[in-house]
């Protein structure tokens, strides 16, 4: 089905586009013509959207009498969990992103004619789409681990005749069958940048990626790669957030429990609850100084606590809503944290894009660290 099939699917594209016009996101002539091309409808016939009587997520499809509204809404819409097409809760692990922030992060590209471009997450490949509408399909590769996506993806891409490549494989390898590319972007989050990615970026080529913390703060990066693939670069004061790349993402929490060491005597006292690491601003800073932690929140009925557990040493802390900290395992975690928070307290607490963020490189991957701040 396409926008000559029935001319409602035009008027609803139409005035998405006006909207994002609008709100300022959608600037450029290019980008408008691009965005009004491609109609979102035809890579998101399904998803799961929250009821508006019971904010519970239902499956929404073509079905429904809501379904264009929501589609053609700037709002991100999940399309699979736990990386299986048939799940209808859990993990969210593909979605649609919201128009503006695609609008907004295909905009930072800066993108010229003949650029190539490599896409990290295809997804359900609208953003493809529009990468393919703007610079011409020849032009973009995109790369998902997910073959459930990727195949689907190149179907709805087929339909609008648009063929891009589309490649199944781990995007931390990107794809050096096309490289090098002018632009790289990542519609997932990393904890650590692949060097992959510095490799197959042509000198003076960017890397617009969101940065995730321990914490699930987040922060986008727009990074530039010199001629020696040494890569400078900021974070961006645009706010984004999106599902985590795939070889990255966190064990579960039940796996990391199973390998926590014992608890230690010790029971520790903290200024800190787990309501003042709530912020973005407070999560990215914090998180970044825990690289190798995974953090999960803790609901009971005295409150909201936070567990810490390290990736690999069985180190664990777990806060309680009383304000007092257990602990186990060789590295003190909450320490670490109440550190980096209180530090974090006292420059003032800025927000991601304050920060210096350098990229150190370690075992093949670019990790990002508080250097200080302005």
């Amino acid at each position: 089905m396409t926008l000559d099939d029935d001319s409602r699917f035009g008027r609803y594209l139409n005035t998405l586009v006006d909207k994002l016009v609008v709100a300022g996101v959608l600037r450029s002539t290019r980008w408008r013509a691009a965005f009004a091309a491609t109609p979102r409808h035809i890579f998101v016939p399904r998803f799961f959207h929250p009821d508006p009587m019971t904010g519970e997520l239902r499956r929404t499809t073509s079905q429904d009498a809501d379904w264009l509204e929501v589609v053609y809404s700037d709002q991100p819409l999940a399309t699979q969990f736990n990386g299986k097409p048939g799940d209808t809760s859990g993990i969210p692990t593909s979605s649609s992103t919201a128009p503006s922030l695609m609008v907004t992060m295909l905009e930072l590209l800066d993108l010229h004619p003949r650029d190539t471009v490599l896409e990290i997450g295809t997804g359900t490949g609208y953003n493809a789409a529009l990468l393919s509408a703007y610079l011409g399909d020849c032009n973009v590769t995109t790369v998902d681990v997910d073959g459930a996506l990727t195949g689907p993806a190149r179907e709805r891409l087929a339909e609008l005749d648009l063929h891009p490549t589309v490649v199944t494989a781990d995007g931390a390898a990107g794809h050096p069958g096309r490289a090098p590319y002018d632009r790289i972007i990542a519609t997932c989050a990393v904890r650590r940048i692949p060097t992959a990615w510095l490799e197959q970026t042509k000198a003076g080529g960017k890397i617009l990626v969101t940065v995730e913390t321990s914490l699930h703060g987040y922060g986008l990066a727009l990074l530039t790669v010199d001629d020696e693939r040494r890569v400078s670069g900021c974070i961006l004061p645009d706010a984004a957030s999106f599902m985590p790349m795939r070889s990255q993402a966190d064990p579960l929490f039940r796996e990391l429990r199973a390998v926590a060491l014992p608890r230690k005597d010790q029971l520790l006292t903290t200024a800190i609850r787990a309501e003042d690491l709530e912020s973005n601003e407070a999560r990215f800073a914090v998180g970044l100084q825990l690289p190798d932690v995974a953090a999960f929140g803790m609901q009971s009925t005295e409150g909201r606590g936070l567990y810490l557990a390290h990736r690999a040493d069985g180190s664990w802390a777990h806060l309680q809503p009383d304000q007092t900290v257990c602990i186990g395992g060789p590295t003190d975690l909450w320490r670490q944290l109440e550190g980096a928070y209180l530090a974090w307290v006292e420059a003032g607490h800025p927000a991601p894009h304050q920060l210096s963020v350098s990229f150190s490189l370690f075992q093949q991957q670019l990790v990002p660290t508080v250097r200080q701040t302005n």
